[in-house]
C-alpha cells in the first residue's frame, strides 16, 4: 500500500528593499556682461569700431591655475605657465591706492590657486586656406604666447562675432580711442595748481618779508638775530631804524579772478555747473523761476549729450546679450516682468533677423514728461467725452496712467489702477471686464404712464400708510389715556393715605402739646405757690430777727 504525504509549504522569502537617492541636475545658462580694465583689451592700430576690426585682444588675469583646468584646458600647459603679479601694469598699479594688488607668488604654498594670465585673441583670418577669411577665437598663454590646448585641441574657435562693446564719453573723428573727461579737465586742473601755488608762495613772503640792512648798521649779533624768526624776537643793531623791511606786494587779487574763469572754463567743458549740483545762492537774486530753470537746463545740456554717445555702448551690449541667447538659449523659463509672470523661450528667437535697438533722444525730465503725458491725458479725456470710443480706449487710457505712475516714480501702477486686458490664468476670463453698454432709452409716452401710474401707487401706499398710522396713533393715544388714568388713580389713593397719616400724626401733636401745657401750668402753679411760701417764711424769720434785735437792745 502507497501513501502519499501532503508537501509543506515553501517559505515566502523576504522582498528585499533598497535605500535610492535621487539626484536631478538641471543647468541653466546664465549671460553676463562683465567690464574689462583698459590695460587688459588691445585693438589694432588702425581700427575705428569693434565691429569691424580684424584683431583684438582680451588678457584674462582673474583665473586661477584650479579654474582653468577645471575649464578643461590642458593641465601640463597651464602649470608650466609663469605667475600673474601685476607688477609690470602701469595703470593697475596706479588703481591700487592702498597696496592691496597681489605682488608675491602663492605658488610656493598653494599652486591651484596662483593667478595665471591667458589672452584670448579675436582675428579674421583665412584659417580653412578658401580665399575667405573668417573670425576665429585664439587663445594664448605664456610669455611665448603659445596656443592652449583643450580636450587635446588647439583652442582655434570660429566666432560670430567679437564679443566686446565700447564706449568713450568724448568721441574722436574716424578713431577707435577718444578723450576722456580727465582729458578735457587735466590741463585746466595744472593751470589751477600753478595759480594757487604761486599765490600760496605770495603769501608765505608777504606774511614773512626780507629785511634790508646796512653794513654800517649792522652790529656782530645782527645777522644770527634776523635768522632766527619768531614772534616777538629782538634784532640788535648799532643804530635804532637801521632796519629796512621789503615789502611784498600782493598779487592774489589778480589770481582769484583767473581761478573763476578757469572754473568757468571747467564747468563748459564738462557740464558739471553749479546749477547741475544744486541750487545756487547767486542764482535766486534778482531771476525769475524760469531763468533759473533755463540755466539749469542748459547746465546739463553737456551731461546729457554725454549721457547720449555713452548709451550707443550701452546698444551694443544688449545687441551682442540677445544674440548669446539666441545662440545657446536651450529650454522656456518663467520670469517676472513688470510684476506678472511671462513665459519667455529664447528657441523662438532663432528666426527673430529683423530686431533693431533703438536708443531714446530723451524728452527732458520728469516735470517736462509729466506736463506732456498730463497733455495726453486731456486730449484723450475730450475725445472720451466726445463719444470717440473708437480713437480712445480703456487700454489707452490705462497706458497714460501707468505712464503717469512711472515718471512720479513708482514702478508698480496696478497699485493704483486695473489693467483692462489682464487674465485670470484659471477661468481665462479678463479680471477687470468693462462695465455692461447702457440700455437704449425707452418711448416717452410708456415712461409718463409709467411714471404716472407709478405716481398713483405712491398716493394710494401714502393713504394707506396714513390711515394705518392714524390707527396706529388712535390706539397709543387710548393706551396712554387708560395708563395715565390708573396712574393718577394710584397718585391719589396714595395722596389720600398720606393725608390721613398726616391728619392722625397732627392730631396726636396737637394733644400731646395740650398735656405738656397743662403739666407746664401746673409746674407753674406750684413753683408759684412754693416761692410764696418761701417769702413767706423769709418775712417771718425777718420779723422774728427784728423782735430778737429789739429785744436786746432793752
Amino acid at each position: 500500500m502507497t501513501m502519499s504525504l501532503p508537501l509543506a509549504p515553501q517559505p515566502v522569502p523576504a522582498p528585499i528593499t533598497h535605500d535610492v537617492t535621487i539626484v536631478t541636475t538641471r543647468k541653466f545658462a546664465q549671460a553676463r556682461v562683465m567690464g574689462v580694465p583698459p590695460e587688459e583689451f588691445g585693438i589694432e592700430r588702425g581700427a575705428r569700431s569693434i565691429r569691424d576690426c580684424n584683431y583684438c585682444f582680451h588678457e584674462v588675469v582673474t583665473k586661477t591655475e584650479s579654474q582653468l583646468i577645471g575649464e578643461g584646458f590642458d593641465a601640463e600647459q597651464i602649470r608650466s605657465l609663469s605667475d600673474y603679479t601685476g607688477t609690470t601694469e602701469i595703470e593697475t598699479l596706479a588703481r591700487d591706492t592702498v597696496d592691496e594688488h597681489l605682488r608675491l607668488s602663492s605658488s610656493a604654498t598653494n599652486s591651484a590657486a596662483r593667478l595665471v594670465r591667458i589672452t584670448e585673441h579675436y582675428v579674421r583670418m583665412d584659417n580653412e586656406g578658401e580665399g575667405r577669411p573668417c573670425l576665429y577665437q585664439v587663445i594664448t598663454g605664456g610669455d611665448q604666447a603659445e596656443i592652449l590646448r583643450k580636450g587635446g585641441k588647439e583652442c582655434v574657435t570660429p566666432f560670430d562675432a567679437i564679443p566686446f562693446a565700447a564706449t568713450t564719453p568724448v568721441p574722436m573723428t574716424h578713431r577707435f580711442f577718444g578723450r576722456s573727461i580727465a582729458d578735457l579737465v587735466m590741463p585746466l586742473q595744472r593751470e589751477k595748481t600753478a595759480l594757487k601755488r604761486g599765490a600760496l608762495d605770495n603769501l608765505y613772503l608777504h606774511n614773512n618779508p626780507r629785511v634790508e640792512v646796512a653794513e654800517a648798521n649792522a652790529g656782530p649779533n645782527t645777522l644770527d638775530d634776523l635768522l632766527v624768526s619768531r614772534p616777538g624776537g629782538v634784532v640788535r643793531t648799532k643804530t635804532s631804524g637801521g632796519l629796512n623791511w621789503q615789502v611784498v606786494p600782493d598779487i592774489t587779487t589778480s589770481i582769484y579772478p583767473m581761478l573763476q574763469y578757469i572754473d568757468a572754463e571747467l564747468e563748459t567743458r564738462t557740464g558739471l555747473s553749479k546749477q547741475a549740483q544744486g541750487i545756487d545762492a547767486n542764482a535766486l537774486q534778482n531771476q525769475s523761476a524760469t531763468a533759473v530753470a533755463q540755466v539749469f537746463s542748459a547746465s546739463q545740456m553737456r551731461i546729457k549729450l554725454i549721457a547720449r554717445i555713452m548709451a550707443e555702448g550701452v546698444r551694443d551690449i544688449f545687441a551682442l546679450l540677445h544674440a548669446t541667447i539666441r545662440k545657446h538659449g536651450q529650454q522656456q523659463q518663467t520670469v517676472r516682468l513688470r510684476n506678472s509672470w511671462v513665459s519667455v523661450d529664447p528657441r523662438a528667437w532663432r528666426t527673430r533677423d529683423d530686431m533693431t535697438i533703438n536708443v531714446g533722444l530723451g524728452s527732458g525730465g520728469k516735470a517736462q514728461q509729466f506736463a506732456q503725458t498730463m497733455a495726453i491725458a486731456n486730449v484723450q479725456k475730450e475725445l472720451a467725452m466726445a463719444g470717440k470710443v473708437n480713437l480712445v480706449s480703456d487700454r489707452e487710457l490705462y497706458n497714460t496712467a501707468a505712464e503717469l505712475t512711472r515718471i512720479m516714480g513708482h514702478k508698480n501702477p496696478s497699485r493704483f489702477f486695473n489693467d483692462p486686458t489682464a487674465i485670470n490664468p484659471q477661468t481665462g476670463q479678463l479680471l477687470n471686464p468693462p462695465p455692461a453698454p447702457p440700455q437704449p432709452p425707452p418711448d416717452p409716452k410708456i415712461m409718463a404712464a409709467q411714471a404716472k401710474l407709478q405716481t398713483e401707487q405712491a398716493i394710494a401706499a401714502q393713504r394707506a400708510q396714513l390711515a394705518q398710522q392714524q390707527a396706529q396713533n388712535d390706539m397709543v393715544h387710548q393706551q396712554i389715556k387708560m395708563q395715565a388714568e390708573i396712574e393718577l388713580a394710584k397718585i391719589k389713593a396714595g395722596l389720600d393715605a398720606k393725608i390721613a397719616l398726616l391728619d392722625a400724626h397732627l392730631k396726636s401733636l396737637a394733644e400731646a402739646q395740650k398735656r405738656q401745657q397743662a403739666q407746664a401750668e401746673n409746674e407753674m402753679r406750684l413753683a408759684e405757690a412754693a416761692l410764696g411760701a418761701a417769702a413767706e417764711a423769709r418775712q417771718t424769720k425777718l420779723q422774728t430777727l427784728d423782735r430778737t434785735e429789739r429785744a436786746d437792745d432793752r
